[in-house]
């Protein structure tokens, strides 16, 4: 299974008090689905590259979440995760809750990609379903051992933290997990 080092909320770590903070349940079941995932899927895997399976054992344990791809990595993928095509932009999440209005993002291994994740999170808070946000609460699920050498955690911190100030979306949480085979 994969061991969870623990999560970060930036209710915690900013000083706004007006958002609501990250539902305790659904803390609890994302990070038991990300508990609950096999190690093997990081079997074979490499340095450099990335575990695709990854985001779909996550996907496989909350069944109320869209996954970006339909049925598999190889389906497609799903149109109720690509929360901007209706205004042309084709970017998706890797998992939605449109009933918890929660998005999950999974970095597996490009550190450049949490500023965009964030950026995700914050579009999805300023567009509007149904007089609501689409994004309330965006999920990070880092590894503290990038690429063996790098902790993607403490960088999706720092960026967290540098954009807190203009990140308009109530609680963005990060969980962060062990790699086994990263080194």
């Amino acid at each position: 299974m994969v061991v969870v080092e623990g999560v970060t909320k930036l209710s915690e770590r900013r000083t706004q008090t007006s958002s609501e903070a990250f539902p305790d349940d659904a803390l609890a079941s994302i990070r038991a689905a990300v508990e609950a995932v096999p190690a093997s899927v990081f079997d074979g895997s490499t340095k450099h590259t990335e575990v695709g399976g990854f985001d779909a054992a996550i996907a496989d344990r909350l069944s109320q979440y869209e996954y970006e791809y339909e049925g598999d990595a190889a389906g497609g993928y799903n149109p109720n995760c690509k929360l901007w095509s209706h205004q042309g932009f084709h970017y998706s999440d890797d998992l939605y809750d449109a009933d918890a209005r929660i998005a999950i993002e999974v970095e597996k291994s490009k550190w450049k990609n949490v500023s965009d994740d964030l950026l995700k999170f914050q579009k999805g808070y300023r567009t509007q379903t149904d007089g609501r946000p689409k994004i309330e609460f965006g999920w990070l699920v880092v590894a503290v051992n990038y690429l063996g050498r790098h902790n993607l955690y403490q960088h999706s911190l720092t960026k967290l933290d540098f954009m807190k100030s203009i990140l308009f979306i109530d609680d963005v949480a990060v969980i962060r997990y062990q790699n086994p085979n990263a080194g």
